[in-house]
């Protein structure tokens, strides 16, 4: 279970990766990469939000094959649950305000449904106590 728990957090660390390139696509057809006030540095909140997506989801990813406390899989249930709602939210926000943009709408989906094994996965290895 501790395998499957962690290749799930493998995969929603990559979902975040890919969607963070994917959202760069545009630049290849005559975007502007030029953010308005933008000063050539990466905003503090911009490398948390890194961080608190990519990093925690490696963290866990790795954690999860080490620890198999109760407490470690109440934090990383927790974890799981809001990052599937940000998952369904952002993909529902993606619908609607764009739409075109196919590549980032799917990866997207697929992260819901990664998401969505993950909870479910997390609750069985919670429940059942499985390692």
């Amino acid at each position: 279970m501790k395998l499957k728990i962690s290749l799930l957090w493998l995969f929603l660390a990559v979902g975040f990766i890919l969607h963070h390139i994917y959202g760069l696509f545009g630049v290849y057809y005559h975007e502007s990469l030029m953010m308005e006030g933008a000063t050539g540095e990466v905003p503090l909140i911009h490398h948390i939000y890194r961080i608190l997506f990519e990093g925690i989801a490696l963290i866990f990813c790795l954690l999860s094959l080490e620890i198999t406390a109760k407490f470690y899989k109440w934090i990383a249930f927790v974890w799981a649950i809001l990052l599937g709602g940000y998952n369904v939210y952002h993909l529902v926000a993606s619908f609607m305000y764009e739409a075109s943009n196919i590549s980032e709408i799917l990866i997207l989906g697929w992260m819901v449904a990664v998401s969505a094994l993950l909870i479910l996965n997390g609750y069985k290895w919670i429940k059942n106590g499985q390692e």
